[in-house]
């Protein structure tokens, strides 16, 4: 390797990994919207200015893991089985991508499009109130 593809190399390998609040633009709405293997829903959003990472068992509306923050690794915003394209923002795919994260995404279906084109939220948030916390005696 020659000096100056070894340095594009290091800068490659020491980009932000990251992705941060101020860097998403425009209103509260969904960012990405999946499922994990588990079968279990998977939805990123901005809302009150966080960063919000929602995975929720949608047959029983019962909550798994919630978290917001200002800044994440763009690893831990994607499901480890699909995203729905009709759901996902485009911007903030784009940024994933750049920043080196694939993303896994179904088949895009122009009817489930039709359905949720100019909703601002395509699934459950934390603050919504429909989803269950889990007590010690239940199973998710």
């Amino acid at each position: 390797m020659k000096p100056g593809a070894f340095k594009l190399i290091l800068s490659l390998q020491s980009q932000d990994r990251m992705v941060h609040r101020h860097e998403v633009d425009g209103p509260d709405r969904t960012l990405a919207f999946g499922y994990t293997c588990d079968r279990d829903t998977w939805h990123v959003y901005l809302q009150d200015d966080q960063l919000h990472l929602l995975v929720y068992n949608a047959v029983v509306r019962t909550l798994i893991r919630h978290e917001s923050r200002s800044s994440w690794p763009v690893a831990d915003l994607v499901p480890d089985k699909r995203l729905y394209p009709e759901s996902t923002d485009a911007p903030f795919a784009r940024r994933l991508i750049d920043r080196g994260q694939h993303l896994p995404f179904a088949l895009f279906n122009a009817e489930r499009h039709a359905r949720l084109e100019g909703m601002a939220f395509h699934g459950a948030t934390h603050s919504d109130g429909s989803l269950t916390v889990p007590g010690p005696w239940s199973v998710p």
